[in-house]
């Protein structure tokens, strides 16, 4: 099976994912060796505090997508960013400061990790009134949400999407994160899985034997749904439930 990362770091220079095009290049041989297809880049976005120009960003984009398109011609890429929510986030999507994923509705968004769930809720309700779609980007850091499966219940009738980092599942029973992490794939709460790749260490884009993992515990119809189906229609900026 081919996959679809949602969620990485691997646009040089932007952030604090690729340092450069050697190793951003590194990191899409790894990835397409894995068997990743299709690639959002989500360099980071917080307000004030960019290494690079909001209006330069597609061009850096189209640059490094040529560049890809040498080595691996039928590598998609997607650009996106991954948001750290602060006041005035909403303000700049809707000036077009942030990128959206593939310039549709859908956003993906973070938190700091101990933020409240009053303030996370209240975030999805303001994306949603302002016509955004969010994904919440790595669900399983949120101290709010740990072991509140209410919590999670109450954003998905919200059609918030959820999005998870694929190493998350990877750990003994004795850790209490995987567990959690498990418990939200094995019931199905999680939309979309992504590498959040940021180097070639310790954040390196491996997916294959995680998903392997998801489909022998989940079955391959999750497997395809949240590896291809669901970042298909967002890139399309279709509702991944029509």
């Amino acid at each position: 099976m081919k996959y679809f990362d949602i969620h990485s770091h691997m646009l040089p220079g932007v952030d604090d994912g690729a340092e450069n095009l050697e190793e951003a290049m590194s990191m899409i041989d790894l990835s397409y060796n894995e068997g990743t297809r299709k690639l959002i880049l989500t360099p980071h976005y917080a307000r004030g505090d960019n290494k690079y120009q909001e209006s330069e960003l597609p061009i850096i984009f189209e640059n490094f997508k040529k560049e890809v398109e040498k080595v691996h011609p039928d590598m998609e890429l997607y650009l996106g960013n991954e948001v750290l929510y602060e006041e005035g986030v909403v303000s700049d999507l809707k000036e077009g400061l942030i990128q959206t994923i593939n310039n549709t509705k859908y956003v993906l968004v973070e938190f700091n990790i101990r933020t409240s769930y009053i303030q996370l809720y209240e975030v999805m309700q303001k994306l949603a009134n302002a016509r955004f779609r969010p994904i919440i980007a790595h669900v399983e850091r949120y101290r709010c949400l740990f072991k509140h499966i209410d919590r999670i219940e109450e954003l998905k009738r919200m059609e918030v999407l959820l999005q998870m980092n694929v190493s998350s599942v990877y750990g003994g029973f004795l850790d209490e994160n995987a567990r959690w992490c498990k418990k939200l794939v094995k019931e199905g709460y999680i939309d979309l899985f992504g590498t959040d790749a940021h180097d070639m260490e310790d954040r390196a884009p491996y997916i294959k034997d995680y998903a392997n993992w998801i489909e022998k515990k989940c079955g391959l119809d999750y497997l395809e749904k949240t590896f291809w189906d669901n970042p298909e229609r967002i890139v399309e900026n279709k509702y991944i439930n029509d």
